[in-house]
């Protein structure tokens, strides 16, 4: 059975994968290049590359200029864009709001008594920011970053150091996110697995094979019962 709740925070708990896509194509657009709708749709796909990979700055930046100069933009402009997105895409994610669902399920875990862990790609700053703004710092126990493991997910690393510091067996627990690298880590430091099927991740999700899927928040209490 299930003894120990592990979430990521970035499209599982908090609604900012789509906002993020949206702003980004209109900083492209704010920059004069209007593009057409295929090359709308491949740059869409190129960033959504960027966002599963989010553990990785450097890699994103280097798709970022690619993407630039997919849609034709001059060096100048591209360095304009790669500043401007990355400010926008934070600024997206620390004022986005909670998925439907995200508070009460948080509440019906603490009151089951679960031990409650954050695992993010995300800085600790930038976390503990959300959770703050949010007032859900009290349902978490742990909050696991980027900045206290040497690799992110999809490796195990983060999942392993969160069941270490909370002295819990991965058999015992279940990692739950949106992507695949929320997955393949849970997999690889040997929990259970429940994939949230509530962005543009979906498809992606489902060829990682989570062992349940779930398309609202509001079904994990009465999934995590039967894992």
């Amino acid at each position: 059975m299930v003894s120990g709740v592990l979430f990521d925070l970035d499209g599982t708990l908090l609604d900012c994968i789509v906002p993020m896509e949206r702003i980004f194509m209109r900083v492209v657009e704010s920059l004069g290049f209007m593009i057409t709708a295929e090359k709308r749709n491949e740059a869409a796909a190129n960033l959504r590359r960027i966002l599963l990979h989010g553990s990785a700055p450097f890699d994103g930046i280097r798709l970022l200029w690619r993407i630039g100069h997919f849609i034709g933009m001059p060096p100048h402009r591209r360095i304009a864009m790669i500043l401007l997105t990355y400010r926008a895409l934070r600024d997206a994610f620390l004022n986005s709001p909670l998925l439907p669902g995200a508070e009460d399920v948080l509440r019906t875990l603490k009151k089951k008594g679960f031990p409650i862990v954050i695992v993010t790609t995300r800085s600790a700053k930038e976390a503990l920011h959300v959770l703050r703004r949010h007032s859900l710092e009290g349902y978490f126990d742990l909050v696991v970053s980027r900045d206290q493991v040497r690799r992110g997910k999809p490796y195990p690393d983060p999942v392993l150091f969160a069941l270490k510091r909370i002295d819990l067996d991965p058999r015992e627990a279940v990692m739950i996110g949106d992507m695949p690298t929320d997955i393949e880590a849970g997999k690889a430091a040997g929990t259970k697995t429940l994939g949230v099927a509530a962005g543009i991740f979906n498809e992606e999700l489902r060829r990682s094979q989570p062992d349940a899927i779930v398309s609202s928040l509001y079904e994990i209490p009465e999934v995590l019962e039967r894992l």
